[in-house]
């Protein structure tokens, strides 16, 4: 009884190592073996040598790995007698790396240095190239060619509406019409600071625009000057009013006399714009006090001293000022234009 029981756990326990080697990997199943053999050794030892035992060793190969042969198995025989698992297209061997998409699908077969490995050089040759030709090709040329139009044309902007302002810019030189000029420093005039002849100087003006001969020969030096008014009666039909008369004066040649500018805006009749005009005259304080146009014949010298000042840089600028004002609004005003045209 005692001998079939061992019997009975031997083959249990062979049924189990074989299930045990069907699940485990193939280094570990070789191993397993060898620890099946001894154990099986020392059971031989313990077991009565009679025909039960015998014949209980002889283990149908069946139920073991499932053959047909019927052949038994011995657990003395040497792992190179053992079966081994193939794996699945282990010896398949790829000849040219291009045929790899008529190679069988091995799956997970093959690890990725594997697939390293298997790549071609011309296979990378041909990526390399493929990448130089995106980089240097045709879209890469057109891409450096767009941007150099768009950096030629920043630096154009820049330079014409910035660096160089004038290429573009109207020419608004005389567009300033104001009588309020400033004086440089170093100028040989000033601003008329004597009330009386600013006073003076207004109130002529404003008897030139209206007619007023009585007014006229009231102011000046010399009044038969206004005998006959038929030039001033002219003038006075286009040129209606000088406005914000502002006086610019130089010491004459004698005490009590100054030479004035004066500069005012005009109001010409059918004009648009208020164009300026400059006048000078030669002031002299009179014996009871006031102060009068000296219209009269001048003396050599006086007249020679007024020539002087008169063109001297600082009065010519005064006049070129005037002038650039007058340019100005015939290149940018039709009605006085025509009336320029009209006078002259």
């Amino acid at each position: 009884m005692k001998g079939k029981n061992k019997n009975r756990i031997k083959e249990n326990n062979i049924d189990m190592t074989q299930r045990k080697m069907n699940a485990m990997p193939e280094d570990a199943e070789n191993n397993f073996d060898e620890d099946a053999a001894d154990m099986d050794d020392t059971d031989k030892d313990d077991v009565e040598p009679d025909d039960t035992d015998v014949d209980a060793a002889h283990i149908d190969a069946a139920d073991i790995d499932g053959g047909d042969d019927g052949s038994s198995i011995d657990p003395d025989e040497s792992d190179d007698d053992m079966p081994k698992k193939v794996r699945l297209y282990e010896d398949y061997v790829i000849d040219d790396p291009e045929d790899m998409d008529e190679a069988p699908d091995t799956g997970d077969m093959f690890d990725d240095e594997d697939d390293d490995d298997l790549e071609s050089a011309a296979s990378r040759g041909r990526r390399s190239g493929l990448r130089r030709y995106n980089m240097y090709g045709p879209a890469g040329k057109t891409l450096a060619l767009l941007w150099t139009i768009f950096v030629v044309l920043v630096c154009g902007y820049i330079y014409i509406f910035h660096i160089n302002t004038t290429i573009f810019a109207d020419d608004i030189t005389g567009r300033d019409n104001s009588v309020n000029i400033e004086i440089p420093a170093g100028a040989n005039y000033s601003l008329c600071t004597i009330d009386e002849i600013n006073q003076l100087i207004s109130n002529y003006l404003l008897a030139r625009a209206n007619a007023d001969q009585t007014t006229l020969k009231r102011l000046v030096t010399n009044p038969s000057e206004f005998d006959d008014m038929k030039s001033v009666e002219i003038a006075a039909q286009y040129i209606t009013a000088y406005n914000r008369t502002k006086c610019y004066m130089v010491p004459g040649k004698n005490a009590g006399e100054y030479i004035i500018y004066a500069l005012s805006n005009l109001t010409i009749k059918d004009v648009d714009s208020e164009p300026l005009d400059i006048r000078s005259f030669y002031v002299a304080k009179q014996t009871d006090g006031s102060y009068k146009i000296d219209n009269s014949q001048l003396s050599g010298d006086v007249n020679e001293y007024i020539q002087n000042v008169t063109a001297s840089k600082y009065i010519q600028d005064m006049y070129q000022y005037v002038k650039e004002n007058t340019d100005y609004l015939l290149k940018n005003d039709d009605t006085f234009k025509k009336f320029q045209n009209m006078y002259n």
